[in-house]
C-alpha cells in the first residue's frame, strides 16, 4: 500500500524513536536539541561537546555555548547548516549508519532477547481496505539480539521502507507469528 505524505512521515518518526530511543520531535526542536544530537557530550553535565560543535561550525565555543542557554541564535547559514545536517543524520544511509555506530560505542544495542511492539494497521491481508481482516493496534514479537543488530542494519541500508521489510518478514512467518502478516503504516515501536 502506497502511504501518503503525512503517514510517511508518521512512520519514519516511529522508525527513528524505534531504533534509536531517542523522540524526533526533540531532536528537530530547537537549537541546543538539534546541537545535542549532533555533537553529544560526555555526560548530563555536559551534553554537547561543545569545542567539537564550535570547530565543525566554524565559531567559538563560547558562542555554541550562548546557543544552548538561548542567549543568542545562530547566524541564519548556521542554523540551516545545524538543521541540514540533523536532517541528513535522519534520511541518509550515512547518517543512520553513524547514528547506530555511535549507539555500538555507547552500548546501546541490544545484547539480549526484546519484545518489540509495533502500533499501526496491520493484519494477515495485502489489502489494505480489507478491514475483514486488518486492526488499528498492536502487535508484538519477541526477537534474538542477532534479530534486532539485523533490523538495525536493515534501517541503516535502506531506511524506513528497509526497516520495515525485515521487520514484515518476521512478522509474516507461521512459526513465528502470522503467516501473510503485512503493515499498513506504522504509527509507533516500543521495546519491552
Amino acid at each position: 500500500m502506497a502511504l501518503n505524505a503525512a503517514q510517511k512521515m508518521r512512520q519514519a518518526k516511529a522508525l527513528f524513536e524505534g531504533v534509536t530511543g531517542q523522540k524526533f520531535d526533540a531532536v528537530s526542536g530547537n537549537t541546543a536539541s538539534m546541537l545535542k544530537f549532533l555533537f553529544p557530550g560526555s555526560s548530563d553535565r555536559y551534553p554537547i561537546a561543545t569545542k567539537e560543535a564550535a570547530k565543525k561550525l566554524g565559531v567559538s565555543p563560547g558562542t555554541v555555548r550562548r546557543w544552548v542557554r538561548g542567549v543568542q541564535n545562530p547566524r541564519a547559514e548556521i542554523a540551516k547548516k545545524i538543521t541540514t545536517r540533523v536532517r541528513q543524520s535522519m534520511t541518509t544511509q550515512r547518517g543512520r549508519a553513524q547514528m547506530v555506530k555511535r549507539m555500538q560505542a555507547q552500548g546501546g544495542l541490544p545484547t539480549k532477547q526484546r519484545t518489540i511492539r509495533i502500533q499501526g494497521v496491520q493484519g494477515p491481508t495485502a489489502d489494505p481496505n480489507n478491514w475483514a481482516y486488518l486492526r488499528d493496534g498492536y502487535s508484538n514479537l519477541d526477537m534474538s539480539p542477532e534479530e534486532q543488530q539485523r533490523f538495525y542494519e536493515s534501517w541503516v541500508q535502506g531506511g524506513d521502507a528497509g526497516a520495515e521489510r525485515y521487520i514484515t518478514g518476521l512478522y509474516n512467518s507461521p512459526d513465528r507469528y502470522v503467516d501473510g502478516w503485512q503493515f499498513h503504516g506504522i504509527k509507533g515501536i516500543s521495546w519491552m
